[in-house]
């Protein structure tokens, strides 16, 4: 690693400190806020500090997020495919969302309590009556004019081909009659011609958050393409519901495989740029 690029990665670190802070600040000042105004208002609050958050997060990393279509402008559950924790990154700093993790994620250091506070919703996985509670709190939760991510794969997956999506959570779209938006995320390699993925994406298998983060820093940029697809109207049985979105899903990527290289950073074309 250069002078250039060492000097750019201390950079990154501490701005990224300096968030991280800004974090523990924003999470105060939600937990005080939620007992002074009306649950509707301090919700509302939740999410667009959040959305903001995440926004700033995404400059930090140098995430390069290009959108494709609209979400949807009615309470959704956005389903999308799962490559890495950055996906939630890029989600969030589009658009104030709810997200569904695993359980384990409520008890990691810092990340656990932010997440406490941002309202996310925590699967235990293996356990039958964790899925029926997470499909009632996702139903109040749409049914509160919520939009609500979910990652079908249960895991993040290496990014050339999803995984086998899971139905059962799909349910809640169904139980609201709120639509499912389906969302194709791709990680385009910006060496090469647009079609294959970039290695440095996926966080999957042994890789741990800390290493995965200090490769980030050390890049120059990542980009990020996020379709969003037309909404599929919740009716039929949740199996079909969720071979429905797959196969927009991979019909997405598939397209999205003809690619465009991805631009390079001009002044007129910064690292995140407006979406």
């Amino acid at each position: 690693m250069n002078w250039a690029s060492s000097i750019r990665s201390s950079l990154k670190l501490a701005t990224l400190l300096l968030l991280l802070g800004y974090a523990l600040l924003l999470g105060v000042f939600l937990v005080i806020g939620s007992k002074l105004v009306a649950p509707n208002r301090a919700r509302q609050a939740r999410q667009a500090l959040t959305a903001h958050w995440f926004a700033g997060l995404a400059r930090v990393l140098s995430l390069r997020i290009t959108v494709h279509g609209a979400p949807s402008d009615t309470p959704a559950l956005i389903v999308a495919n799962h490559i890495s924790w950055l996906d939630i990154v890029a989600l969030n700093s589009v658009l104030p969302l709810r997200f569904i993790a695993k359980a384990e994620v409520a008890n990691w250091p810092l990340i656990g309590w932010l997440a406490r506070q941002c309202e996310t919703l925590f699967l235990r996985r293996g356990q039958g009556t964790s899925s029926k509670q997470l499909c009632d709190d996702i139903v109040v939760s749409l049914q509160n004019g919520d939009r609500v991510v979910l990652f079908p794969e249960g895991t993040t997956s290496n990014g050339v081909r999803p995984r086998r999506f899971h139905p059962r959570l799909f349910q809640a779209a169904l139980n609201t009659d709120r639509p499912v938006q389906p969302v194709a995320i791709r990680y385009p390699d910006r060496d090469g011609d647009g079609r294959g993925m970039n290695p440095l994406a996926p966080f999957v298998d042994e890789d741990t958050l800390l290493r995965h983060l200090l490769a980030l820093l050390k890049a120059e940029s990542l980009c990020i393409e996020l379709f969003f697809m037309a909404p599929i109207t919740a009716t039929g049985t949740r199996t079909a519901l969720c071979q429905a979105t797959a196969n927009a899903i991979r019909a997405a990527i598939d397209h999205a495989e003809s690619g465009v290289k991805c631009p390079e950073i001009t002044p007129e074309n910064p690292a995140c740029p407006s979406t």
